[in-house]
């Protein structure tokens, strides 16, 4: 039997809103030490992403005024979601084809129930079982 999503994700969640500051995200970032939180608008439903490599890409443009800016002027959107009842291995087609390393998990009214890494798959997942 094929591995799923919804044995390996995090429910635990870091999320933010599209008009939190940068440096409130950051901050959530530090605190829970994730590479990334996750936009939700205020319906629960995911509409974007705030990672490590946005404050990277966006920093050097915007250093003055970049961590007074609004979430929403510097995620990552849209953002590629899956179902807990997608496949592991498919997860991990989709994080390479679309060089991701996190992928919001949605239920089917797209509201987010969790997301799933590739390094909690690489950690939990046993050889074998995808």
């Amino acid at each position: 039997m094929a591995a799923l999503v919804k044995q390996y994700m995090i429910k635990k969640m870091e999320v933010v809103t599209p008009d939190d500051s940068v440096l409130s995200a950051i901050e959530l970032m530090v605190e829970h030490d994730q590479g990334s939180v996750i936009v939700l608008d205020d319906k629960d439903r995911v509409i974007g992403i705030f990672t490590e490599r946005d404050v990277l890409r966006h920093y050097l443009t915007n250093q003055s005024k970049f961590l007074h800016l609004k979430v929403s002027e510097v995620m990552s959107s849209p953002v590629q979601t899956v179902s807990e009842d997608m496949t592991v291995s498919s997860a991990l087609q989709l994080m390479n084809k679309k060089n991701v390393r996190r992928l919001p998990v949605v239920d089917k009214d797209g509201k987010m129930i969790g997301f799933v890494s590739w390094k909690e798959l690489f950690t939990k997942l046993p050889l074998g079982n995808f």
